[in-house]
């Protein structure tokens, strides 16, 4: 039972009535833990996932520091391959689940991402990055999470996604009398700090508010460019609204 671990999630309201929480396997004890790993993500008791991006942004400045130290002798596709490899794809692996945190808990994946670009592209700290971002065609964080809620969304939508993560509404979806556009109905959240961060109820809100002619295309690799493309316009042209924060 040593690498055996229970986590209980719960509210700051609760967090007194929990704190010596014991479960029994077999003739061992355990104790509650205040985080545990499950798929290489890091779950807390209050779901901020402080400590998981704690560690994605330890680990990816560690690995930016090594890149750097070698970064001149290697041709830029094979640079580009590394921060690719350590760094970036780090950001985006189960990013879904970051979705209607703090934005202060968000900037500090941006900073980890901004140090990447600037290492690809051999740029300094007084370099403004949102052209970087920009020349790269890189997504900031925050619309890469978008990004991703989405294509899970597009997914439940035409019935290619794991049981446990189908829309409920995906079964009943309603159509307008102009058009056959797909819209999911959205679920009110109970908790509205934490509801509202679910799939269920984030992923209808995206998902509406994506133009129609986005919303009809039937296959995956071209919604997955046409929603990049929005996301691009949402991220470097801030003056036009395209997606609301749900």
């Amino acid at each position: 039972m040593l690498w055996t671990q229970f986590l209980i999630l719960k509210s700051p309201k609760c967090q007194q009535h929990f704190n010596h929480a014991k479960l029994m396997v077999g003739s061992s004890h355990i104790s509650s833990s205040p985080k545990a790993r499950n798929l290489g993500v890091v779950f807390d008791s209050g779901l901020t996932f402080h400590d998981h991006i704690s560690k994605i942004v330890s680990v990816g400045f560690y690995h930016l520091r090594c890149i750097a130290s070698i970064k001149k002798y290697l041709p830029h596709e094979s640079l580009a391959a590394l921060v690719h490899a350590f760094v970036t794809s780090r950001i985006d692996f189960c990013n879904s689940i970051l979705y209607g945190l703090p934005s202060i808990e968000i900037t500090r994946l941006q900073k980890l991402q901004n140090q990447a670009a600037r290492v690809l592209t051999n740029s300094t700290r007084r370099d403004h990055i949102t052209p970087i971002l920009r020349e790269l065609h890189w997504l900031p964080v925050h619309q890469r999470i978008r990004y991703k809620m989405l294509t899970l969304a597009y997914r439940a939508v035409h019935n290619t996604i794991p049981a446990y993560l189908a829309l409920p509404s995906c079964s009943n979806i309603r159509h307008t009398r102009s058009s056959t556009t797909p819209t999911l109905e959205r679920r009110n959240a109970k908790k509205r700090s934490a509801g509202d961060r679910t799939f269920s109820v984030a992923a209808p809100c995206l998902w509406n508010a994506l133009p129609v002619a986005v919303r009809v295309i039937h296959d995956l690799h071209k919604f997955q460019q046409s929603i990049k493309s929005v996301l691009f316009r949402e991220a470097f042209r801030p003056l036009i609204p395209l997606l609301p924060d749900c």
